[in-house]
């Protein structure tokens, strides 16, 4: 549907109800494969207790409790120009694994505050500490199935109050290590480079989950997908309503990570013909890939090419051991980049240069100024106003029609099944306390059939 709305801000209003209106009212005689989700039991939510954007930055606010609820989707964690993006298949889930059971996760009924959420959420994610979990009734009994809500306190105003903490993410705080090596390395002596201003993170897939497998788990309570559920998810989420691939061409980062093999299978599979260097083709390994420069060709404005680095490795969390030594080589690449102009720092901001492009993301949705908008350079010259009209943001229809000519270059896509089909995490892939590789268990295909 063409809303007129600037891209990033319209993914904001398409990817919060997504899940909820595919699942709970999507008419049809089989489930939606995205019901595939909700198999994950529901979670301890919370909301703000002010209406609105809150006006500072960060996560911990006046928080109430709300009780059990599942998973909202996740769109783009951080700024949408940020020059370096991170991919990964799918969101993690937190409150899955036992040490994770008090999680808090974001169930907000008003769009700024899950637009605030997520370009400022950085390293971190909330909990509550141990000891108000406990005094509120938590415990081994506390699980994702169980239904089990926490016993807080209604005050005055009949809200729920609870005291959040920050909980700290390894793979956030990998990223960040990343930047600080490459400040270092580049002898950027003022730069201030952070994950969510310098580093955004985004996913192919939006609904979250402790593991994307069709595989057997060692936990039996694991819930695989059938095959038919992620070629389904895939086609609903990836393909038809393009997620991922809308706020890719928003963003045009300088630099994409993507960690791990099996986020590496699917991303060369599904970008084919786009890279424009490197030559990256179904099997090739990360550490073969990352020996080597590969680059992503988005596309031709002005007669100008953009391009951005592509960056493959072993999983940062996942698979330590393996990513130890690809650590250096990463570091390499990213420092490449910047010799060569790909990332430039600005002293003005002491952060990254934002990539091509513009972005109205914050100011439109009410939720921050934008540090950066003397940066950007737009793909296309903004309309003028009309005498009279309302003042807002430079109007981005220009800006999305020319993202959207882009994207439209993409190449025919391969079959679902095709293109994903070796994209199982293995069991202790990402930072959960399972380690041992469940056998395939032959499953019956289930969900929606493909056009």
């Amino acid at each position: 549907m063409e809303t007129g709305l600037p891209v990033e801000v319209e993914l904001v209003y398409e990817v919060m109800p997504c899940n909820a209106l595919r699942t709970a009212q999507e008419p049809g005689p089989e489930p939606h494969p995205c019901t595939y989700f909700r198999e994950w039991g529901t979670y301890h939510s919370y909301d703000y207790t002010i209406g609105g954007a809150p006006a500072t930055h960060g996560l911990l606010q006046a928080t109430r409790y709300l009780g059990r609820a599942p998973l909202v989707p996740e769109v783009l964690s951080g700024c949408r120009k940020a020059p370096i993006l991170a991919v990964g298949i799918n969101p993690n889930l937190p409150g899955w694994w036992p040490a994770t059971h008090r999680a808090l996760n974001p169930l907000f009924d008003d769009y700024r505050q899950y637009a605030h959420y997520f370009r400022f959420r950085a390293t971190s994610k909330l909990e509550l500490d141990e000891a108000d979990y406990e005094r509120y009734g938590g415990g081994a009994a506390d699980t994702p199935f169980s239904g089990h809500e926490l016993d807080v306190p209604v005050d005055a105003a009949g809200d729920r109050p609870i005291t959040p903490r920050l909980a700290p993410q390894k793979m956030y705080l990998a990223y960040q290590s990343l930047l600080d090596d490459l400040a270092r390395r580049m002898d950027w002596p003022d730069a201030a480079l952070v994950v969510g201003e310098d580093l955004a993170y985004g996913n192919m897939v939006h609904g979250p989950s402790a593991k994307w497998t069709t595989l057997p788990s060692a936990d039996p309570l694991l819930p695989p997908m059938t095959s038919g559920q992620r070629d389904g998810i895939v086609h609903e989420c990836f393909r038809e309503r393009q997620y991922f691939l809308r706020q890719l061409f928003q963003t045009l980062p300088a630099v994409v990570l993507v960690f791990g093999q099996s986020t590496a299978n699917a991303f060369i599979a599904e970008l084919g013909s786009r890279f424009s260097t490197g030559a990256p083709g179904p099997g090739d390994t990360v550490d073969a890939l990352l020996r080597r420069e590969v680059r992503l060709r988005f596309g031709v404005v002005d007669g100008v090419p953009l391009e951005a680095r592509v960056i493959f490795a072993p999983h940062i969390t996942g698979n330590p051991a393996e990513f130890a030594p690809a650590r250096p080589l990463v570091i390499d690449q990213l420092a490449a980049e910047a010799s060569t102009g790909g990332l430039r720092f600005s002293a003005a901001t002491g952060h990254l240069a934002r990539p091509a492009g513009s972005c109205v993301f914050c100011p439109l949705l009410q939720i921050a100024d934008c540090a950066y908008a003397a940066e950007f350079r737009p793909l296309a010259e903004p309309p003028s106003l009309v005498p009279g009209a309302p003042a807002t943001p430079a109007s981005a229809m220009p800006e999305r029609a020319a993202q959207g000519r882009l994207r439209r270059e993409l190449p025919v896509m391969t079959p679902v099944r095709g293109a994903w089909g070796a994209t199982d995490e293995p069991d202790g892939v990402r930072d959960g306390d399972e380690r041992a590789v469940g056998r395939r268990r032959d499953r019956p295909d289930e969900g929606r059939r493909l056009p």
